[in-house]
């Protein structure tokens, strides 16, 4: 016997459904400076949860803070930082008031630090470690000033006085429409994905009914502010990352962050009547045509291309990251008309449709191709990018996954008895059965209402067993009872049967 939930949703109409109901990610920020006392607000243009997350830390070796503890102690790291700006200078490729502005900077951070203790004082630290690192290394280029001087700014700025942030907590500081994310250990950080999902939350409260206020002018500023914070990488315009994370070391890039900045402008553009945003948009392809680590464009694991979430994790293929890169860019191109955005789209889709595939476990999602389970988070994100997908181009693998993720968190685990059809006193006996999803399955048997076994397991999809060795002959009931273990919902299914048990 097979037990099925009878409330199943199926056909594309339905997926059609997931995208609009999809929630908005908004969540908590930290409002700091202006003289003020900081307060923590809910701010429905603040993106939160794993749409606008990193990710899971690749499973590599992590370099960890030490990296830039010891950067910051070095001398010469020190002294890397004051000829990078000399340099930058001599190039004219800052200003003599941006050199002096930025040398202010670096020199109050110091001043700072020197004063602070403890954990502040160890944050503020590092912060200015990792552009000494990079100093080091000789990346502090030109182009990465205007992002990496103001990140060092607002860290002099927050860590004498203001609160102390928990690790991924959202600070912004008044006058400012960008957010920082506190990276525990590496002090405040840009965080360019954040930023572009606030962007396009911005741009849907203008276009759609969403509960919050449409504020233009906002937007217009946030993106001025994103513009300034741009480098140039191996020829192209981006927004790098700038701190250390799962053993990725600074400037590294994100196809998912790409590919958001790259939808963002086109939605700007096209609310703002303001043409001059495809400008960066474009300016931004280049990332989707390079290969790794200075662009994010690799083969994935069925010959196709596939776009790397970071461009320093050369195999990991993270299917939800590389799903919303495909989204941003097909958005860009039907906006705009523009054939490159859509060659880069078509490029990775056949990839995307076999990696979505290999991904479903038929019960459950992997967060990457043949890694760990997706958490609940993570796989309720795959969903709904199946089902934008499923809205945008109407392909079957799309609809039906959406689908089939959907079931997988609303459907009670299936169960099917297998056996035994009959048992016999006194010989070892297994209870058979098929299960749909991860459970914790219960077998109980019973004869003349007495219990005669009753056991607790865990069994993932497909056939488990109990033994039990019959102790008299006659009926016995067994009941199979399964609670699904994911979703947190408790969701439950049952099955019983009836076996005789005969003399041996």
């Amino acid at each position: 016997m097979t037990i099925r939930n009878s409330t199943l949703v199926g056909g594309v109409a339905a997926c059609l459904a997931l995208v609009a109901a999809a929630p908005a990610h908004a969540g908590e920020v930290l409002v700091v400076g202006g003289g003020e006392p900081a307060q923590r607000v809910d701010d429905g243009f603040v993106p939160d949860g794993p749409a606008a997350d990193l990710g899971r830390r690749p499973a590599v070796r992590d370099a960890g803070p030490q990296a830039v503890v010891a950067a910051r102690a070095s001398r010469r790291a020190r002294k890397a930082t004051s000829r990078a700006l000399r340099l930058a200078r001599k190039r004219k490729a800052i200003s003599r008031a941006k050199y002096r502005k930025y040398r202010r900077v670096v020199m109050r951070a110091r001043a700072v630090e020197r004063r602070l203790g403890g954990a502040r004082g160890d944050e503020l630290a590092n912060a200015i470690g990792l552009v000494d690192g990079m100093a080091l290394q000789r990346r502090l280029t030109a182009t990465r000033l205007p992002a990496l001087m103001l990140t060092l700014r607002r860290n002099t700025q927050y860590w004498p006085r203001q609160p102390f942030p928990s690790d991924r907590d959202h600070v912004k500081f008044r006058g400012s429409r960008l957010i920082f994310e506190y990276y525990s250990g590496q002090g405040l950080q840009l965080q360019p994905l954040v930023n572009f999902k606030q962007a396009n939350l911005m741009h849907g409260a203008c276009v759609k009914d969403t509960g919050e206020p449409c504020d233009r002018s906002g937007l217009r500023r946030l993106l001025r502010e994103l513009v300034r914070t741009s480098a140039r990488r191996g020829g192209f315009k981006t927004w790098e990352y700038y701190f250390e994370f799962g053993g990725g070391t600074p400037p590294w890039i994100s196809g998912m962050a790409q590919a958001t900045a790259i939808q963002a402008f086109a939605r700007a553009s096209e609310l703002l009547n303001a043409p001059r945003y495809l400008r960066h948009a474009r300016a931004a392809f280049g990332a989707f045509r390079k290969p790794p680590p200075v662009g994010v464009r690799t083969t994935g694991p069925f010959g196709g291309t596939h776009y790397l979430q970071y461009s320093f994790a050369l195999r990991l293929y993270i299917i939800n990251a590389f799903m919303q890169a495909l989204i941003g860019l097909y958005d860009y191109a039907q906006i705009t008309d523009d054939r490159a955005a859509l060659r880069l789209f078509e490029d990775g889709e056949q990839e995307a449709r076999e990696e979505l595939v290999a991904n479903d476990t038929g019960d459950w999602s992997t967060y990457s191709y043949r890694g760990a389970e997706s958490t609940r988070e993570y796989h309720e994100l795959l969903r709904e990018f199946a089902a934008s997908m499923c809205s945008r181009l109407r392909r079957k693998v799309y609809c039906e996954t959406a689908r089939n993720f959907l079931d997988y968190t609303t459907d009670p685990a299936e169960l099917e008895l297998l056996g035994p059809a009959r048992a016999r006193k006194g010989v070892p006996t297994r209870v058979r059965f098929w299960v749909s999803k991860l459970s914790a399955v219960q077998v109980t048997i019973t004869r003349n209402g007495k219990v005669a076994l009753d056991e607790l397991d865990t069994f993932r999809r497909g056939n488990g067993a109990f033994e039990w060795t019959p102790r008299a002959t006659g009926d016995y009931r067994i009941r199979v009872a399964a609670k699904e273990l994911r979703t947190g919902r408790g969701l439950r299914s049952s099955i019983t049967a009836r076996v005789a048990s005969t003399l041996p």
